[in-house]
């Protein structure tokens, strides 16, 4: 099976590359939020490698850049930016009859982003999710169940990190897609409201069969997410 989803869904989905093949996924998304006294402008690149080993089983380096822009009403503007945390993840599909899939990807966060700007968990970060992808034409569904243990002895933050989101897709054409997501995941800060939640819809053109650009816009549906954000990603194949 081939991947599907992606950027700019938040949902993943069950496909992996195939044994011998490399995927190198290029993603910007720039989100804004505003507040009584802030403005705040994130911007976020992430660069993400997945190495077929098997069919069925891809390992995958991801490694984010951030620049987040924090303006009071009444100061300078401050900027904080640099790389954030890594992950290393593998993706097993266990199951594959017809147009049904279920996929596991167990997930290791380093603690590699500079802790005293923010940009780092601090930790270590073990994660695991299942995946389903139901594929039939034109509509592709996917569901995203997952779970991150954040490690730390604050008591401001939770150390139980769930999530959940469902994915459609819709093909226009031989080469492009509708998208669209719904997600929610536990905060991890306890103040405030306990959950995240955004509504994803996008947008991806297959240029050839090993190249995907894809356009996005997330709507924050909870306030610990972000007001609004544009997704742009582009991902080639070998």
């Amino acid at each position: 099976m081939t991947a599907l989803g992606a950027h700019p869904l938040l949902t993943e989905d069950t496909g992996t590359q195939g044994a011998g093949h490399v995927q190198l996924e290029l993603t910007h998304d720039l989100s804004h939020t505003k507040d009584d006294s802030t403005n705040t402008r994130d911007q976020r690149i992430n660069t993400v490698l997945s190495i077929g080993l098997t069919d069925t089983l891809d390992a995958i380096v991801s490694l984010p850049h951030e620049r987040q822009t924090d303006r009071l009403a009444a100061t300078d503007a401050t900027t904080i930016q640099g790389f954030a945390d890594m992950e290393i993840a593998a993706k097993w599909r266990f199951y594959d009859e017809g147009a049904l899939s279920f996929a596991l990807r167990p997930g290791l966060g380093l603690p590699t982003g500079d802790d005293d700007k923010g940009l780092s968990a601090g930790h270590v970060t073990p994660s695991l999710f299942a995946v389903m992808t139901y594929a039939g034409e034109p509509w592709t569904f996917h569901v995203h169940l997952g779970y991150t243990r954040n490690i730390h002895d604050r008591t401001d933050e939770r150390n139980h990190i769930y999530h959940a989101s469902v994915a459609a897709e819709y093909a226009l054409g031989e080469s492009l897609r509708l998208v669209g997501d719904a997600s929610v995941e536990s905060c991890a800060e306890r103040s405030g409201h306990p959950n995240v939640g955004s509504m994803v819809l996008g947008l991806v053109y297959s240029v050839t069969p090993n190249l995907d650009i894809d356009l996005g816009y997330r709507k924050g549906m909870t306030h610990p997410a972000a007001d609004s954000a544009w997704l742009t990603g582009l991902a080639i194949r070998f």
